[in-house]
């Protein structure tokens, strides 16, 4: 007995450490995306300075080079990942899961998606990093035994969870997500493995880029704002979840709608349909002055931080002058060019999230409408703030996660009531004018398209 006691002991122990070295490669897999993510940028800016014509040769090139390399050279990794993810788990152990979380897999979406990022194209890292991480935690499953508990679906999820918290530094986010999302349940029994998981990755990215708010610290340190104990900014409440709501609904309906066509088009002439994809997205970085290009990060944290001039006040100069300057090129249309510019990408399958472009979006349509709301009393930044959350609600139907990352990503505490109000409002509206939540359905497609037989090309 006493033998079998210190084998289980032994064997928990490895579990425990296999478990551990999963999580730390999350973390380093999240890292660098956001490597890649700030490089990119960084050399947007100088293209964009030196030779802004040559966003007609670098988006379309870089398009048809991933799609070559993705569906000849790393098949199943197209996508945002999520979906991926979310397929995978309920379609348990098997063939399938084994092929879209394999080592072959890290390897190609790491690439592509640096690819992506290094083409300017409007794509955001949280997606391949949820992959990432899962593909992480499933291949140490094999080093030793887990509880079947954790095989089936915790170390899946965990790592899912840790590539969201890791990338915008959002472990609340992240668990939530995992959940709310990921597995579309609370898995009581996974919740410690998946807390632990998302920890280490956290503390991974943090140990080389710091303990840091993704966008930054907004100055609110009162409970709730003020005007908010008054009715007008909470008419603006209504108004926004309704009406960001049904925008990121309409958002995913068109996405699922057509990515099926272009899927066929691509299968039949990828080249055709990567030059016309990237000669449109230069196109729309031609008339929108350069700020569709990349992530949208820059032009979402000018936004949201335009009232915040105390924390300005802790950064460096330049900074703020470069944020400032990227401010005054956000034009009228910018929430339309850069959904399009999003829209466009994620119609060609290749990897990519959409996490950053539809916050971009949201602080977009909060800039637009901002003078609107003026009646309100709202803020301009807690307007922004709200459009924020209400558009990416609408288009993830996942409004817990919504609310919660951007408080943690802005440290906007005091928004707390009024952001979860509209990210629910927004949900309940979203899903009227798209039934089926966007990475659910791409899950469901991905999974009646017959993966465990076929490799396809240029899905979702």
């Amino acid at each position: 007995m006493r033998v079998v006691q210190e084998a289980e002991e032994k064997s928990s122990w490895k579990a425990l450490g296999a478990a551990l070295v999963g999580a730390v490669f999350a973390g380093f897999g999240a890292l660098l995306f956001a490597l890649f993510d700030r490089g990119s940028t960084g050399l947007s800016k100088i293209v964009w300075e030196a030779a802004p014509w040559a966003v007609f040769l670098i988006m379309p090139g870089g398009l048809v080079l991933i799609l070559w390399l993705r569906d000849r050279v790393f098949p199943w990794t197209d996508g945002t990942g999520i979906p991926q993810v979310i397929a995978v788990l309920q379609a348990g152990p098997g063939e399938l899961r084994d092929r879209l979380l394999s080592g072959r897999i890290i390897v190609g979406k790491a690439l592509l998606t640096g690819l992506g990022l290094f083409s300017f194209l409007s794509i955001g890292r949280e997606g391949p990093s949820v992959q990432l991480g899962a593909c992480f935690m499933h291949l140490v499953s094999k080093w030793t035994h887990f509880p079947r508990h954790l095989m089936e679906r915790g170390l899946i999820m965990g790592g899912g969870a840790a590539g969201i918290a890791a990338a915008f530094n959002a472990p609340i986010a992240g668990i939530v997500f995992a959940f709310e999302e990921i597995g579309r349940r609370f898995d009581k029994e996974n919740l410690g493995t998946i807390v632990r998981t998302v920890m280490v990755a956290c503390i991974v990215c943090m140990a080389f880029l710091g303990n840091y708010f993704f966008y930054g610290r907004v100055d609110y340190d009162r409970l709730i704002p003020l005007e908010y104990l008054t009715p007008g900014p909470w008419v603006a409440v209504l108004v926004i979840g309704i009406v960001g709501g049904a925008l990121g609904g309409l958002f995913a309906k068109v996405l699922l709608v057509v990515v099926p066509h272009v899927s066929r088009a691509i299968r039949k002439s990828f080249l055709s349909v990567a030059l016309v994809i990237g000669l449109l997205c230069a196109g729309l970085a031609w008339f929108s002055g350069g700020t569709t290009l990349g992530t949208g990060y820059d032009q979402a944290r000018s936004l949201i931080l335009q009232d915040s001039p105390r924390y300005l006040a802790t950064l460096p100069a330049e900074e703020v002058t470069a944020m400032e300057a990227t401010r005054e090129t956000i034009g009228p249309w910018y929430a339309f060019q850069r959904a399009a510019a999003t829209m466009l990408v994620l119609l060609t399958g290749i990897p990519g999230g959409l996490f950053d472009p539809s916050f971009s979006v949201g602080a977009g349509l909060g800039q637009l409408t901002a003078e609107w709301f003026a009646w309100s009393g709202a803020t301009v930044q807690g307007i922004i703030l709200l459009w924020v959350v209400a558009y990416f609600s609408g288009v993830v139907q996942s409004p817990m996660t919504s609310f919660i990352i951007v408080i943690e990503m802005t440290g906007a505490v005091a928004f707390t009531l009024p952001l979860g109000v509209v990210a629910i409002l927004a949900y309940e509206v979203s899903r009227r004018v798209c039934p089926v939540a966007l990475y659910e359905a791409l899950a469901q497609n991905f999974l009646r398209s017959g993966a465990e037989e076929t490799p396809r090309r240029g899905s979702s």
